[in-house]
């Protein structure tokens, strides 16, 4: 027993115009991908840069501090400036100054990021809105003069709009249709 209402049979149904509206929107979706992965790689080149900066300073003041002021520092000092260099090592990323620095690195990449992607978003919300609704809208305005009993009006759309098959069959249709009724109009003034 087969399935009551709409089955698809057909994936593509214009595949031209699917096809181009596939790669309108993989292709700027592909850009935002490798953006994002930009800023990622990016993030993670300051964090490690920032790291290293830091423990740098840590390890640079744990020797001034550990031996400034000594001429000849016993090998015992040495132990005890390269056991404080050890704890802080082994301790690195536990406390809150870096992981606020951390923190407000990568949010600030971030930010600089998804402001840059929404603002993508946005332009190309309108760019592709505008090739299916303009279209739309000159669709509706022949249809209103239709309508009023005007078939003179011809559907042009833009240059790179989409639909331009079914403008130029919405043109046929209202051009057969204005002679269809001129000549039924010209054949009941014979008759009358």
């Amino acid at each position: 027993m087969g399935k009551a209402g709409f089955s698809r049979k057909r994936f593509f149904i214009d595949s031209k115009l699917q096809g181009r509206y596939m790669i309108t929107f993989l292709v700027p979706m592909l850009i935002m991908l490798v953006f994002m992965l930009l800023t990622l790689y990016f993030a993670s080149q300051t964090i490690i840069s920032t790291a290293s900066r830091i423990m740098k300073q840590e390890v640079s003041s744990t020797i001034a501090a550990g031996l400034q002021d000594r001429a000849e520092p016993t090998a015992q000092q040495y132990r005890d400036v390269v056991e404080q260099i050890e704890f802080k090592v082994s301790h690195f990323g536990g406390g809150s100054s870096l992981k606020r620095e951390f923190t407000g690195t990568l949010l600030g990449i971030f930010a600089v990021g998804i402001l840059l992607v929404v603002i993508q978003v946005v332009m190309m919300t309108i760019f592709f809105s505008h090739k299916i609704a303009g279209p739309v809208f000159r669709f509706e305005k022949a249809c209103r003069k239709v309508i009023d009993g005007d078939y003179t009006d011809v559907i042009k759309l833009r240059e790179g709009d989409q639909l331009n098959s079914l403008a130029n069959l919405l043109n046929e249709a209202i051009r057969i249709s204005g002679e269809r009724i001129k000549q039924k109009e010209g054949a009941a003034s014979e008759n009358s």
